[in-house]
């Protein structure tokens, strides 16, 4: 049973036609039942080209198509390259149809839609034969064979059999093309297609009267194919035949049968020509329409426009002058309230830092007078046990084995103080200043996974001012800590310079890095703390870091006097 869309294009009704694929691909795009909208969408494109002969319109549609389809699966977008190929070969555009084609295969390949990638290849072995490129032809014989086979389509399989009989005809492979074509009938008959077995038989006659000269068979052949068609004797295909069948008996001399088949051929061929007429009129009269049609829209649009845009104008004039004073007092009280908000806010943070910098001044004070009780008193009480035990061990030698304990463990408790007195307050730094001080650092912190590199570009041996340097020194062994914690680096670089007042002291690492731009760094308590102290100082810090390619940190501080 026919189809609304299939009969108004039989009976030439293609407005209808148009109206109808309209209707149904807008309400299958609004349900998402994209199998059905590219169905309607491919039918209107095939009118637009074959019927109205408007084939840039086809074009157009079915472009737009492919951006509604934008956000759906390439397994359906696919399926308008055929029709998008075809539309370009009939435009005589070979190149870039078959361009489009070739586009197409890549998709339905990646999709595994063997449906389309058989069409695809299809259309372009047609649009080679059609040129008669049987170099580039023969590439695409095998998969349109294969792919038919693949879908267990026996129509599909007898047209690929005709491709075949077709390439081997045009290089002169006679008795090759002949097989292929009784393929082709073969697999015509199975598919019960009329239009296939017809197409396969015609092409046995053909071969008959031109390349086996056997006229006999050929009109036994085409007095069938007309009894099995009266039905549709004003097809163009059944006109062909008569012609065929009277130039059989013109070679068999039997001119007053091709006489009377040739007149029958002429008649037919006069009615096919009238209803090709009539069918590009009607085809003339519906881009008419369309135009018409598509020319008023455009002009309504534009005077709704017009309408739209005086009756706004108006609108926002009078809400101009309504809000103006609004928002006059808006940004009078916004600026008051922001005012306030900036005070607010400034105060907050400053008695925020002052209560960091004075946390870490505590620090660090406890830090200096911990480590000088350490050293001036502990560990000086500790060094005249010792030697009180040695004098007593001189004078009662027969208690030597219990006072070596005693001295061992005053010997180790006085090792532990030393080493708790440096970890607080290094003696490098106390003793010999900043530059000695970032060099043992980094000798201390190297080892088998990760090495610290020291350079210095301060020619002169330089101290700052004491309590300057100590937070300097801690800021950089924090530093040290996050890059051994945290980086995973293999090596790492100290450099300090010096530029009239300005130090500056840069950290560099080969380690994994993190996203400082896109801010997906997290930044932790000790980095703030180390940025605080570092403002305290009136300083800058930048760090700069990517993924993967390790971290460079700036730091420029005034020297204090």
């Amino acid at each position: 049973m026919k189809d609304s869309f299939t009969y108004y294009r039989e009976t030439n009704q293609f407005q209808k036609a148009l109206q109808y694929s309209d209707k149904n691909a807008a309400f299958f795009l609004n349900k998402k039942n994209y199998p059905k909208y590219i169905k309607h969408i491919n039918e209107k494109a095939t009118i637009l080209t074959n019927d109205i002969k408007v084939p840039k319109r086809s074009l157009k549609i079915v472009y737009e198509a492919l951006t509604n389809l934008n956000k759906t699966s390439d397994f359906e977008k696919v399926k308008l390259y055929p029709e998008l190929a075809r539309t370009y070969i009939r435009l005589q555009q070979f190149d870039k149809g078959i361009d489009f084609a070739k586009k197409g295969l890549l998709i339905a390949a990646k999709t595994k839609n063997d449906s389309i990638s058989q069409r695809l290849n299809h259309i372009i072995l047609t649009a080679y034969l059609a040129i008669e490129d049987t170099q580039h032809s023969f590439k695409y014989l095998e998969p349109t064979l294969l792919y038919a086979k693949k879908i267990k389509n026996n129509q599909k399989i007898a047209e690929a059999y005709n491709h075949y009989f077709a390439f081997h005809s045009y290089i002169k492979e006679r008795d090759i093309a002949k097989k292929y074509l009784d393929s082709s009938i073969i697999y015509a008959e199975k598919s019960k297609v009329k239009d296939a077995i017809n197409t396969a038989k015609s092409n046995l006659g053909v071969h008959y009267l031109v390349e086996d000269i056997n006229y006999k068979k050929a009109i036994d052949l085409y007095s069938e194919l007309i009894k099995d068609n009266q039905n549709d004797s004003l097809d163009t295909y059944f006109s062909n035949y008569y012609l065929n069948i009277s130039c059989a008996y013109e070679n068999m001399g039997d001119y007053k049968s091709a006489t009377k088949y040739l007149n029958k051929y002429v008649g037919l061929l006069d009615y096919a020509l009238v209803k090709k007429f009539d069918s590009e009129l009607e085809g003339i009269r519906t881009s008419y329409e369309l135009e018409k049609a598509e020319s008023k829209y455009k002009e309504e649009k534009q005077l709704l426009k017009q309408k739209q845009f005086k009756s706004e104008k108006m609108l926002y004039l009078m809400l101009s002058l309504l809000a103006l004073s609004g928002v006059l007092f808006y940004f009078f009280y916004q600026n008051l309230k922001l005012k306030q908000k900036n005070k607010l806010k400034d105060l907050s943070h400053n008695v925020h830092q002052n209560l960091i910098n004075a946390t870490i001044d505590g620090q660090e004070e406890e830090r200096k007078r911990l480590s000088g009780v350490l050293h001036d008193n502990i560990s000086a009480l500790l060094s005249s046990a010792s030697l009180h035990l040695m004098a007593f061990e001189t004078n009662h030698p027969e208690t030597k084995s219990e006072l070596e304990k005693t001295k061992a463990i005053i010997k180790e408790a006085h090792d532990k103080v030393r080493d708790l007195s440096h970890s607080l307050i290094p003696p490098v730094l106390e003793k010999l200043g900043l530059i000695p001080a970032f060099e043992d650092l980094c000798e201390k912190n190297s080892n088998s996974l990760i090495h610290f590199k020291f350079n210095n570009f301060i020619e002169e041996e330089i101290r700052f001012q004491n309590d300057f340097e100590m937070k300097l020194y801690f800021i950089v062994a924090e530093l040290f800590n996050n890059i051994i914690k945290h980086s995973d680096a293999s090596e790492a670089f100290l450099t300090v310079d010096k530029d009239n007042s300005l130090l500056s002291v840069n950290i560099e690492d080969n380690g994994k890095g993190f996203n400082a731009i896109q801010g997906k760094h997290k930044e932790g308590l000790g980095l703030s703390q180390i940025k605080t102290r570092i403002k305290s100082l009136k300083g800058s810090i930048d760090i700069i870091s990517t993924e993967k390619m390790g971290t460079l940190i700036y730091i420029k501080i005034p020297i204090t006097n």
